[in-house]
């Protein structure tokens, strides 16, 4: 019997040790899982964003491909005058030699006149081919195609500036949304569990009998209040999220999170460097792009007056013909073929278009004049938008500076006066209008946030160190 007892002893340990070995395997498996899972997650910085941003960037990644197409127009513009060699091949197999009818008299003089003979000349296998060289010797329209196809370059590479400085902007100013977002975020978080605290306080103090009931429905107003809010603003902050991913050209199942925080951020900002520099006007990317449609436009204006010049194109061209009755072209000791070599040029001169021409060279000149004046509105833009962005910037400062000193005098308020009311010096309506007060001022710091980083953004952009 105490055998039986020892066995099924021995048994039960076995067992435990296994479950215990188990276990730990599960534990382990569980924290490496955890461990991939917390390194799957991507940490980014406003630098990384921007990086990310301009390798990934579906936009981008099209005016790049515009800059190899504009780089390969180049290539076909000026192969247009280079030489240029053809050849031809060609093959006849007149199965019905054509008749031609010849006056009688030619083969028979007696023959009454009026009278006609068939007859029929060719043979019925004809085979030539031909080789031809040639070379644009004289073409105004090709030169100020050369030249117009560098600018549409130029172009390219211009638009492809602005579209990084566009995204760079667009991903920074995701980046400061999220990063106020998550900042009032943890503010909600805590005034929630501040509230739920007092909640519980109060709801004792009821029990007591030292407050009244309304008391208590008051704070729990409250406390549903801040979860409403405190959920909205994660649906804003993931919402925020996925456009940012969105930006960098990312999966939207992806995981990334920002690092950083918003007053670190904020310590990190130079306000005296971005004020200090200057607005380089001719260095503005907009203004460059102006410029430089002006000068397409003068081109496209010197295309239209040269289509009045003659054009001179030298050609070579060398062929060889065979006749045969039968099949035999590539046979060895039949008939020849019979060569033909041209050497010449070719000039094309316009003489007389009605008026087709002289319409086109003022429909150019019209727009050269638009392009001249978009590019002086483009001047005027770029003036006034520095100053009304540097003006704004300059205010959100000052709005940002005001609205966090009263965000702490409304959170002294309104923690006194919960003091108070647990003391039973003040009253739930005071402990309402200082909680409105603060609840309202935290908002407004945000709103003022989230003002001051756009226009620093929009600063940036203006100087060009976005």
């Amino acid at each position: 019997m105490a055998n039986k007892y020892r066995a099924i002893n021995m048994i039960h340990v076995l067992i435990n040790k296994r479950i215990l070995i188990a276990l730990s395997v599960i534990f382990l498996l569980l924290i490496q899982i955890n461990v991939l899972k917390a390194e799957s997650v991507l940490i980014l910085d406003l630098k990384s964003i921007k990086e990310l941003a301009i390798k990934h960037n579906k936009t981008l990644k099209n005016a790049r491909l515009d800059i190899k197409i504009a780089r390969n127009i180049v290539r076909e513009t000026t192969a247009t005058g280079l030489p240029q060699i053809e050849g031809k091949l060609s093959y006849q197999d007149m199965t019905q030699i054509p008749t031609t009818l010849i006056p009688a008299q030619f083969i028979d003089p007696d023959a009454d006149e009026g009278t006609y003979f068939p007859m029929k000349f060719g043979t019925r296998h004809n085979m030539s081919f031909e080789i031809v060289a040639s070379q644009l010797v004289f073409n105004g329209t090709y030169i100020v195609a050369l030249q117009s196809s560098k600018i549409y370059m130029r172009l390219s590479r211009e638009s492809l500036i602005k579209t990084e400085i566009e995204v760079k902007s667009l991903v920074t100013g995701t980046y400061y949304l999220i990063l106020v977002s998550e900042n009032l975020k943890n503010i909600l978080e805590k005034n929630l569990e501040s509230l739920k605290k007092l909640h519980f306080e109060t709801s004792e103090l009821f029990k007591a009998g030292f407050v009244e009931e309304t008391d208590v429905d008051q704070m729990e107003y409250f406390v549903i209040g801040i979860k409403n809010r405190l959920s909205s603003i994660k649906r804003q902050i993931e919402i925020s999220y996925k456009l940012l991913k969105f930006q960098i050209g990312f999966e939207l199942d992806k995981e990334i999170t920002i690092g950083g925080n918003i007053n670190s951020i904020s310590e990190n900002i130079d306000y005296n460097y971005v004020l200090a520099k200057e607005f380089d006007l001719f260095g503005h990317i907009d203004f460059k792009i102006a410029d430089t449609q002006v000068k397409s436009s003068s081109l496209l204006l010197k295309k239209e007056k040269s289509l009045f010049l003659p054009s001179l194109t030298a050609f070579v061209s060398h062929s060889q013909n065979a006749m045969r009755n039968e099949f035999n072209f590539f046979k060895e000791n039949e008939d020849k073929w019979f060569p033909t070599t041209v050497i010449g040029l070719n000039m094309n001169i316009p003489i007389f278009s009605s008026g087709i021409k002289i319409s086109k060279v003022k429909q150019a000149k019209y727009d050269l004049e638009k392009s001249i004046n978009k590019k002086s509105d483009v001047v005027d833009g770029l003036k006034l938008g520095y100053m009304n962005t540097r003006s704004a910037y300059l205010t959100a400062i000052g709005g940002k500076e005001s609205s966090f000193r009263n965000l702490q005098i409304a959170g002294k308020i309104y923690n006194r006066t919960i003091e108070k009311f647990k003391k039973g010096v003040s009253s739930s309506l005071e402990l309402i209008q200082a909680y409105n007060q603060y609840l309202e001022s935290q908002f407004t710091y945000t709103s003022a946030l989230i003002e001051y980083y756009n226009s620093l953004t929009e600063l940036q952009k203006y100087l060009n160190i976005i």
